[in-house]
């Protein structure tokens, strides 16, 4: 008697059933999802994410019927083939995030090459302006009209004051969003992603996790005070020990600092646009004001004292 045969006359389970469909899912409904997300394909139907929620369910409950009749299933072939069925769990799990993996930004019915995110404007800000300098759109003469019927704007709803929220959008280009640095999908401030503390700490039984607008923070201040060889994944980038130390030598090595800083931020693809605003010695010891952008065109000013 064959093991699949064995299992079901103990547990009651058709375990057959159960492992010819998960082999037609991985075949056949998987590629379309991998597609979806990719953005190769710009719709799918219901039926693949059907069967993933079936599968994922019926898998619970062969593993508990493992733990159930765990007496009798004592031997390695139950053993081998438990690790099947805690294979094809691992499988499903990932591809129930296969949205994050693949930097996604899907929408619920359909992939969605923009991402989204949200924008105060300020004052003196128009519609138009918003178009052309924070989208970047060809014709802002006529895209701000967009932003307006996407948000229910009314002419009388917006003024010189600035203040009105907006949900913006940006071309992501045909696929994906390329942020290397995060693995979410890339909607609103996910894009930004995020980090543990730098200092491990625990809250609520479990380690310390940022919020988005913490983890960015953070990673500006690594980036800034960050030297060669502190990164063993990438040693090169920082400043030299070499540049910095001593008032004298410091000032004669500006071009230098500003151009391993902007290598090193540029590294980090949450970010974009660094700048040195001003670099002087104070008192034999080097102070750099900066700024930098977010991939949400929001602005961080920050300095550093070396």
């Amino acid at each position: 008697m064959n093991t699949l045969t064995k299992f079901e006359q103990i547990t009651g389970k058709a375990i057959g059933q159960y492992l010819q469909r998960a082999l037609r899912f991985f075949q056949q409904d998987y590629p379309l999802l991998e597609a979806y997300y990719a953005g190769n394909l710009s719709s799918v139907k219901s039926d693949p994410f059907a069967t993933l929620a079936a599968l994922e369910a019926e898998t619970q409950v062969y593993l508990t019927a493992f733990q159930t009749h765990g007496v009798q299933l004592n031997n390695s072939r139950w053993w081998f083939l438990l690790e099947e069925i805690e294979q094809i769990d691992s499988r499903l799990k990932t591809i129930r995030n296969i949205s994050r993996w693949a930097r996604s930004t899907r929408s619920n019915t359909a992939f969605n090459n923009q991402r989204a995110f949200d924008y105060v404007m300020p004052a003196g800000q128009t519609l138009e302006r918003i178009s052309r300098d924070m989208l970047k759109e060809a014709l802002p003469e006529d895209s701000w009209a967009e932003i307006a019927i996407g948000n229910n704007i009314r002419e009388e709803d917006y003024t010189p004051d600035g203040g009105v929220p907006l949900k913006l959008t940006q071309s992501a280009g045909p696929r994906t969003i390329q942020v290397s640095a995060v693995v979410d999908t890339m909607e609103g401030k996910r894009i930004l992603g995020k980090d543990l503390h730098r200092a491990l700490q625990f809250a609520d039984n479990d380690l310390l996790t940022l919020t988005e607008e913490e983890t960015v923070f953070q990673s500006v201040e690594i980036l800034a005070s960050l030297k060669v060889n502190d990164n063993p994944h990438a040693p090169n980038d920082g400043l030299q020990t070499a540049v910095i130390i001593g008032g004298n030598r410091a000032s004669l090595n500006f071009p230098v600092i500003s151009r391993q800083m902007t290598a090193t931020f540029a590294s980090d693809d949450t970010l974009k646009d660094f700048q040195i605003n001003d670099i002087r010695v104070v008192n034999d010891t080097l102070r750099i004001n900066y700024q930098v952008s977010t991939r949400l065109n929001e602005t961080i000013e920050a300095s550093i004292t070396i």
